[in-house]
């Protein structure tokens, strides 16, 4: 993993990411590639999913959905994410549709993920 500080663990004791989320969402993949039912002429990272639906717990997770590597992209579950360290934890719902949406980004790349987060906000 390419995240690393001395002395510091963003992974609480069950190894799920709690703190420094957006940094640690940056650093994870190096490749990226077209995914199929995306836009034409885009590549992708990460296409972060959530369970927020019917989550009656108030703790919320985010992972990527797929993993890239230097021939491609495969599909990733739940549980491999976990595995992995690639799944976050929000106690904050708001906090986490965003960070699914892409608030982990910078530039001109968050701001286009944000925007798409409002207007689909705005038709619910």
């Amino acid at each position: 993993m390419a995240f690393k500080m001395r002395g510091f663990s963003p992974f609480n004791k069950n190894g799920v990411v709690k703190k420094r989320r957006k940094k640690h969402a940056r650093s994870i993949r190096k490749y990226a590639h077209h995914v199929e039912g995306e836009k034409p002429n885009t590549v992708s990272t990460h296409l972060m999913v959530s369970d927020i639906k019917d989550n009656p717990t108030g703790i919320y997770h985010v992972w990527p959905s797929i993993t890239t590597d230097k021939e491609g992209y495969k599909k990733q579950t739940p549980k491999q994410a976990y595995e992995a360290g690639e799944m976050y934890q929000f106690k904050n719902k708001k906090k986490a549709e965003k960070f699914a949406h892409g608030s982990w980004k910078k530039g001109k790349n968050k701001r286009e993920a944000m925007k798409k987060y409002r207007k689909s906000k705005n038709k619910k």
